[in-house]
């Protein structure tokens, strides 16, 4: 387990948006959660003609018309299950919450 800073009162929670594929992972951390999806939706925007190529397939369409958040919770599917897109949030610590 790691170490427990002293104090608290410089934290602030930061939101890290995850895209996990079969190069690795992407990461982006952002000071709102709705930052945070809004990276999500257009890493899946930007790689959607990858996995949806075909505008004339019922399916293709049906997934290129998705909102941000539909998008996002249907990637995984969308992908065959090989790819994720999802939020974490954590805590920043300044410097002087470790006390001396």
């Amino acid at each position: 387990m790691g170490a427990i800073p002293k104090t608290q009162p410089t934290q602030q929670t930061v939101w890290v948006a995850k895209w996990e594929h079969k190069h690795g992972g992407d990461i982006s951390i952002h000071a709102t959660e709705d930052g945070a999806r809004k990276q999500l939706a257009a890493w899946a925007r930007e790689t959607l003609d990858v996995w949806c190529s075909d505008p004339k397939d019922d399916w293709d369409k049906e997934h290129a018309a998705l909102d941000d958040a539909a998008l996002i919770e249907a990637w995984p599917e969308i992908t065959g299950e090989t790819e994720s897109l999802y939020v974490e949030d954590h805590l920043l610590y300044s410097a002087d919450a470790w006390g001396e």
